[in-house]
């Protein structure tokens, strides 16, 4: 609209933020001030609006039905007896940091640390959780879709390992207090 109403910029400038980007261009005060005079852009200013009003309606809605898909979905975690499951986050564990060589989990390791990769076990490995994020790319409302899938599937690791419950909800203030 700009170009449209007012052609070509009356000077180039240098990006200041990405010397590489394409120049800015800049338009005299006077020019502008003429050109929002001018009806053509009362009636194209009133035609953006009503296109930008109908797309936030249909992004809300699109969020919406996103949310309620989201609250739909299956949360399953596998129960286990403890000493295999801290096992096995052990080994997951260890096979995903062995660059740190000098240091390996294992079921003697520090209660606090075992809690923690046991419910980040559970959660990446052991339930739907990865799948369910990789589905909501690009997804208005993807964000909000998260951080329920995030709540529900801590609720539920929770709910089946009772005495993993406190870690869950330790995992999920972090998150909160790092938004």
């Amino acid at each position: 609209m700009v170009r449209d109403l007012l052609g070509g910029p009356d000077e180039l400038k240098p990006n200041p933020v990405y010397r590489s980007a394409a120049p800015m261009g800049l338009w005299a005060e006077a020019r502008v001030t003429a050109g929002e005079a001018d009806p053509v852009f009362a009636q194209r200013q009133a035609a953006a609006s009503k296109r930008s009003a109908a797309s936030a309606r249909v992004a809300a809605h699109k969020r919406e039905e996103l949310l309620a898909k989201v609250a739909d979905v299956p949360v399953r975690v596998p129960l286990m007896d403890r000493e295999r499951l801290i096992r096995e986050a052990c080994a997951s564990y260890n096979e995903f940091h062995a660059e740190y060589a000098d240091f390996m989990a294992t079921p003697g390791s520090d209660p606090e640390f075992l809690d923690r990769i046991t419910v980040n076990y559970l959660r990446h490995e052991l339930s739907s959780y990865e799948a369910e994020l990789a589905a909501l790319f690009g997804k208005t409302g993807r964000a909000e879709a998260t951080a329920v899938i995030r709540r529900r599937v801590y609720r539920a690791i929770a709910n089946a390992y009772p005495e993993l419950a406190t870690e869950c909800g330790r995992q999920l203030s972090r998150r909160a207090a790092m938004l």
